[in-house]
């Protein structure tokens, strides 16, 4: 199962290339996660964020800090709308959307930043490897090594 929604992962960021979106998002999973970091620490994504179904603050975007963990998004979330003119329901919506529970655990999302240079997208092209019968493991290192037209190993 982990391998069908690898491959839709792929897929949906060679699409999401290929219409020019600056900003996208994926089902939040480990995997999914370990996949994105090491895609943004090999230079093909700008930022790798955890948020719910909407979108995040644009300003989070350009500093590209993560959000924090649960236990600490309540602080975070006060902190950074500290001194601001926004309403407290907004603050509250705000903190609601950040708490991880059971109930809401299903809507997370991974929001990913695009990059672009020259006008094309540094990640043109991507697509799966590993097969079901034949798994194939890679470091971060070795994908970055491959990419570039080196052999991997």
């Amino acid at each position: 199962m982990s391998l069908v929604n690898l491959s839709h992962v792929c897929s949906h960021l060679q699409n999401a290339s290929k219409a020019r979106l600056g900003l996208t998002s994926i089902p939040s999973t480990k995997l999914h996660l370990s996949i994105c970091l090491n895609l943004q620490k090999q230079g093909f994504l700008s930022t790798v964020l955890r948020g719910g179904p909407s979108p995040p603050d644009t300003s989070t975007l350009h500093t590209g800090e993560p959000l924090p963990a649960s236990a600490d998004a309540v602080s975070y979330l006060r902190t950074a709308h500290e001194g601001s003119n926004s309403a407290d329901a907004h603050l509250e919506a705000l903190v609601e959307e950040a708490t991880v529970t059971q109930e809401n655990v299903a809507t997370r999302r991974l929001w990913l930043g695009l990059k672009y240079w020259n006008s094309q997208p540094v990640l043109s092209e991507m697509k799966m490897v590993s097969k079901p019968k034949q798994r194939i493991r890679l470091s971060s290192l070795d994908i970055g090594r491959i990419v570039r037209g080196r052999e991997a190993g």
